[in-house]
C-alpha cells in the first residue's frame, strides 16, 4: 500500500458522499486527493471517522508522490468475505468481449484476402502453372490459423498483373510483418494501455485496406500486406491479455476461445465474397470491419489491472462495477484484491530492456513462457496448414464435383460450428483436458490421411476407403478448432505474470509468427522431399508429442490470476 515517507508527504481527504449513497469518496483538493494545509484538522477529524467505519483505502502513490486514493467503507470482516468471493458473471463482460474479438475479425480478413484476390493478378499468359502458383498463394497467406484455399481459373478484375515472385512476396510480406508487429504492440499495450493498443491496430488495418482498394503497382500491396502483418501481429499479442484481464475466472477460458471464432467468421468475408468481386472492392468490405470494430469497442472499459497499474483507482473501480454490473460496495472484495496484486506486479517490474530477463527471473514465469512457447510451437506444427493445402485435392480425388470456392466455403462453415462449439466446451472442460484431446485427435486424422495419400502414391485402389479422406479431413479441423487452433491463446491471456504479461506475449507472439512464416516457405520443399504419405504421418508424430507436453500444463480451470501464479511458483 503506501509507503511511510508519502503518508508524512500529504494527507489523505475524504470528500462528500457521491450520489450512489456514500460508499465511495474521493479527496479534492491541492491535487489528487491531497488536503490543502488549512484543512488538516477536517481531515484528521475525517480520518478518524473513517477508522470508526473500519475504512480500507485502496490508493496508489505516482512517481509525483501524488496519492489517489478511493475510500471504501465496510468492516475488514464483509471486505475479507467479499476479497474471497469469486466476481459474479455478468453479461457485460461478453459484450465487451465481444466488441474486443471483432478485431480478431478484422485480422480473419486480412490473413485469407489472399485466396480469392492474388490469382486474379496474374497474368493470362503466365508461364508457371498454375497449382504453382496457387501453392504459394496459399501457403504464404496461412499465417496463424488462416485457410488459404487456391481458387481456379480466377477471372482478371485489377488495372495491373503480379509476377510469380512478386505474388510470392505479397503473401510472405503478411507473416513477416506479424513476427515484428508482438514487440512494439508489447510496449505500447503497457505505455498506452490495451484498448489504445487495440484501437490502433484498427487503424493500421484501415490504412492497409485503402492501400490495397488504390493500388497501381506491386509496390502499394507490399506496402498494404506488410502494414497488414504488423496490425495482426499486434492483435494476437493484446487482444489475450485484454480478454484474460477482463474475465472472472468462469468464464476466462470460454471467452480465451472466442478469438478463434471471430478468426473463422474473418476467413468467411474473403472466402464467400472474395470469388465474385474484385480485389479493390472485396478490400472495401473488408475495411468496414475495423470500422464497425472501433465504433463498437470505443465505449468499452480499459482493463482494470491497466488502470491501477497508472494509478487510475477511480477509473478501474468505475470499469470494474460496469464489467461486474455491480456498484462500488459490490466489487469492493475485487477491487482490494486486484489493487494488491497490481502493486506487486508494480514492484516487480523492470525497464524495458531488462524485463526481457526479468521473464528468467522467477520459476513462475520460466514455466509460463515454457507452455506459451510450446503450445505454440505445437500449434505450428499441428499440420494445419498442409491439411488445408491438401484440402481441394481430397476433394478432386473423391470424385467431387464442387466448384473449389464451394469447397473453401464448406470448409470454412466447418471451422465456424466446431469453433462456436469450443466455446460450450471450455465451459464444460478444462482447458488442459481439450488440448490432450486435440493432439490424439489430430494425430489420428494425419494417421488416416497419410494412409490415404500412401495409397495414391503406390498406385493402388482407393475405392475401399470410400469417404475416409473427407471424414479425416472434417474431422482434422473439428478437434483443431476444439483444442490447439484457440486455445495457446487463451492459456497465454492468463499464465503470465503482471509485471513480465507485455514482454512475454510479445516474443511468445513473435515466435510463433516467425514459425508460421518458416513453416510456409519450406513447407512445399519438405512435401515434394518426403511425399505426402511421410509428411502427414511425420505431423501426426507431432500430434502425439502435442499432447504429451500438454500434460505438463497446469489445469487453471476455475483459477483465478493469482492463484495461477502461485502453482506456477509451487506456491
Amino acid at each position: 500500500m503506501v509507503s511511510g515517507a508519502a503518508q508524512e508527504k500529504v494527507v489523505p481527504c475524504s470528500a462528500s458522499p457521491d450520489a450512489s449513497g456514500g460508499d465511495a469518496a474521493v479527496g479534492v483538493a491541492h491535487g489528487p486527493g491531497l488536503c490543502a494545509p488549512d484543512s488538516e484538522d477536517r481531515c484528521k477529524s475525517q480520518e478518524a471517522a473513517d477508522k470508526d467505519d473500519m475504512s480500507v483505502k485502496l490508493q496508489k502513490v505516482g512517481a509525483d508522490g501524488h496519492v489517489d486514493p478511493l475510500i471504501y467503507k465496510g468492516t475488514t470482516e464483509q471486505l475479507e468475505a467479499g476479497k474471497g468471493a469469486p466476481p459474479p458473471v455478468h453479461w457485460h463482460v461478453f459484450w465487451a468481449a465481444g466488441a474486443a474479438n471483432l478485431i480478431a475479425l478484422a485480422a480473419g480478413c486480412v490473413l485469407c484476402w489472399t485466396s480469392p484476390s492474388l490469382p486474379k493478378f496474374m497474368p493470362d499468359n503466365s508461364t508457371a502453372p498454375p497449382v504453382e502458383i496457387a501453392n504459394v498463394t496459399f501457403m504464404r497467406g496461412s499465417g496463424v490459423n488462416a485457410t488459404l484455399v487456391p481458387f481456379a481459373h480466377p477471372v482478371r478484375e485489377t488495372t495491373f498483373s503480379l509476377l510469380p515472385s512478386e505474388a510470392a512476396w505479397v503473401g510472405s510480406l503478411t507473416p513477416l510483418g506479424a513476427a515484428i508487429g508482438p514487440i512494439p504492440a508489447g510496449i505500447l499495450a503497457d505505455k498506452l494501455g490495451r484498448k489504445p493498443t487495440l484501437l490502433g491496430d484498427s487503424v493500421l488495418l484501415l490504412l492497409s485496406w485503402v492501400l490495397i482498394a488504390a493500388a497501381g503497382s506491386a509496390s502499394w500491396l507490399y506496402a498494404a500486406r506488410f502494414i497488414a502483418g504488423v496490425a495482426t501481429g499486434c492483435i494476437f499479442t493484446v487482444l489475450p491479455m485484454y480478454i484474460g484481464e477482463i474475465a472472472t475466472d468462469s468464464v476466462r477460458s470460454t471467452l480465451g476461445s472466442l478469438m478463434q471464432l471471430s478468426l473463422t467468421v474473418g476467413f468467411m468475408v474473403p472466402f464467400a465474397i472474395g470469388p465474385y468481386v474484385s480485389p479493390m472492392w472485396l478490400a472495401i468490405g473488408s475495411g468496414l470491419v475495423p470500422v464497425l470494430f472501433a465504433a463498437a469497442f470505443f465505449a468499452m472499459p480499459e482493463s482494470p489491472y491497466v488502470l491501477l497499474a497508472r494509478g487510475d483507482t477511480l477509473e478501474a473501480s468505475d470499469a470494474l462495477q460496469w464489467l461486474r454490473g455491480q456498484d462500488r460496495k459490490g466489487i469492493i472484495g475485487e477491487m482490494r484484491k486486484l489493487e494488491e496484486e497490481t502493486q506487486e506486479a508494480l514492484a516487480k517490474k523492470k525497464p524495458l530492456v531488462q524485463s526481457f530477463f526479468q521473464i528468467f527471473a522467477t520459476r513462475g514465469n520460466i514455466k509460463a513462457f515454457y507452455f506459451g512457447c510450446g503450445l505454440l510451437f505445437f500449434q505450428q506444427f499441428s499440420g494445419i496448414n498442409a491439411v488445408l493445402f491438401y484440402a481441394q485435392d481430397i476433394f478432386k480425388k473423391t470424385g467431387s464435383s464442387l466448384a473449389p470456392e464451394i469447397c473453401t466455403i464448406i470448409i470454412g462453415l466447418v471451422q465456424i460450428a466446431a469453433s462456436a462449439g469450443t466455446l460450450a466446451l471450455t465451459a464444460r472442460f478444462s482447458m488442459k483436458a481439450l488440448l490432450i484431446f486435440s493432439g490424439f485427435g489430430m494425430a489420428a486424422a494425419h494417421a488416416a490421411l497419410g494412409y490415404f495419400f500412401h495409397l495414391l502414391g503406390t498406385g493402388q485402389d482407393i475405392s475401399a476407403v470410400g469417404a475416409l479422406p473427407v471424414g479425416s479431413l472434417v474431422f482434422y479441423i473439428i478437434v483443431y478448432c476444439f483444442g490447439f487452433g484457440p486455445l495457446p491463446w487463451a492459456v497465454m491471456g492468463e499464465v503470465f505474470a503482471p509485471d513480465v504479461k507485455a514482454i512475454s506475449s510479445s516474443v511468445c507472439a513473435s515466435f510463433c509468427w516467425l514459425l508460421g512464416f518458416l513453416i510456409t516457405l519450406f513447407f512445399a520443399q519438405v512435401e515434394h522431399a518426403i511425399g505426402g504419405d511421410m509428411t502427414f504421418w511425420a505431423l501426426a508424430a507431432f500430434c502425439v508429442l502435442a499432447s504429451l507436453f500438454t500434460f505438463l500444463l497446469p489445469n487453471t480451470r476455475g483459477k483465478s490470476l493469482q492463484e495461477i501464479q502461485d502453482m506456477l511458483n509451487g506456491r
